[in-house]
């Protein structure tokens, strides 16, 4: 399980570049149309779509991330009251509970994606099934971070315990 968890790691390494990469584009692509809408005095008809769809992706693979390093927000209140045997059974059954949700939701990410994918942006003239992968794609993201987080839950050794 060990070596599932470092490749899921590894492979985060790789996501957290591309989110910078996205987040860069991003902003470089707004400066430039600010720039080119005040300075130039010509708008520029596809940044705003291309940062929203940069943006979009940039959520869904944060999201992912976020969910591997448990930095998503949640309320500990009840937790902070259960036994350690019993934060463990808490946090397996939040994480199960979300990957059937991201199940749900790679399904219908599909679905959606395939009736759309024939629709083209109206700046950019390109597909939206692009625009749209992000759903499905940034689930599956998230539910190999759950499994990861799962897995390292249940992995966890007792305090006291040597590793």
């Amino acid at each position: 399980m060990n070596a599932i968890i470092k490749n899921i790691d590894r492979f985060n390494k790789v996501l957290g570049v591309v989110l910078a990469l996205l987040i860069m584009v991003m902003s470089a692509v707004i400066f430039y149309q600010v720039f080119s809408r005040f300075v130039l005095k010509d708008s520029l008809r596809w940044s705003e779509e291309l940062a929203r769809y940069l943006m979009v992706w940039s959520v869904f693979i944060g999201s992912a991330l976020a969910i591997r390093k448990r930095d998503l927000i949640s309320v500990d209140a009840i937790k902070e009251l259960l036994s350690e045997r019993a934060k463990v059974v808490l946090t397996v059954f939040v994480y199960v509970v979300s990957i059937v949700f991201l199940s749900v939701l790679v399904n219908y990410g599909f679905v959606l994606m395939g009736n759309i994918v024939q629709q083209t942006s109206p700046a950019m003239n390109i597909s939206m099934g692009w625009a749209y992968a992000a759903i499905p794609v940034g689930a599956i993201f998230m539910i190999m971070n759950c499994v990861a987080v799962i897995m390292e839950t249940i992995m966890k050794p007792k305090e006291g315990d040597e590793q």
